[in-house]
């Protein structure tokens, strides 16, 4: 079986709903009200699907029982480097506090839709890896590293949004020097923390809540 055929048939019909929601009011935003203010999310909802296809890539090979550890620890690190692109979408609510007019509750829609797919490809992509983790490795690392991906997730959004680096960034040195510099000042560390543990909590109530509709 090709793994692409195979991804697609095995896409999640809510995230094909929302996706295809979240794309119509964006390109119907920018036709109706002649503006492209929006067209970033396009952008980032095309970021948020990149980690979801590498953890079905990676999942489909499981399935076939041909992905070994070092292919998934791999796979996994370039995966982890790009997953806070997906809830990284909910962060772009906070363009809400523009909205004027009558396009605003146009707006609200269209920016919900988006963040709703945001955590749709983070939760479904997180539970294909968790899967395989817990193939490979056991129940026991699985609760250890999945909060710990969760961690990592809600500090690179913080990366993100606030000291303004992309996944592709992991080569640039002042990634670590402005990350090391916000998480050693005591104000800036308190800053950090008021972003990143609300994130945190966020982003793991929300995959319990997920994994408890599978049940």
């Amino acid at each position: 079986m090709n793994p692409g055929s195979g991804i697609i048939r095995n896409i999640p019909k809510d995230i094909m709903y929302v996706f295809i929601l979240a794309v119509v009011l964006i390109i119907a935003r920018i036709t109706l009200f002649e503006s492209n203010y929006f067209t970033y999310l396009l952008w980032n909802i095309f970021l948020a699907i990149l980690p979801f296809i590498l953890s079905s890539i990676l999942s489909f090979y499981e399935s076939k029982q041909q992905l070994s550890k070092t292919v998934f620890v791999i796979g996994s690190i370039v995966w982890i480097l790009l997953l806070p692109n997906a809830p990284y979408i909910v962060t772009d609510l906070i363009h809400m506090n523009r909205l004027r007019g009558q396009v605003a509750l146009y707006d609200t829609f269209l920016l919900f839709s988006s963040a709703w797919l945001g955590l749709l490809l983070f939760v479904n992509s997180l539970s294909q890896i968790e899967k395989i983790i817990i193939a490979k490795y056991g129940s026991l690392i699985t609760k250890i590293k999945v909060p710990s991906i969760i961690l990592l997730t809600s500090i690179g959004i913080y990366i993100g949004r606030e000291l303004r680096f992309n996944s592709w960034d992991v080569f640039n040195p002042s990634l670590f020097e402005d990350t090391w510099s916000k998480f050693t000042h005591p104000v800036h560390f308190n800053e950090a923390c008021l972003f990143v543990i609300p994130c945190f909590f966020f982003l793991y109530i929300a995959y319990l809540a997920f994994k408890s509709r599978q049940v």
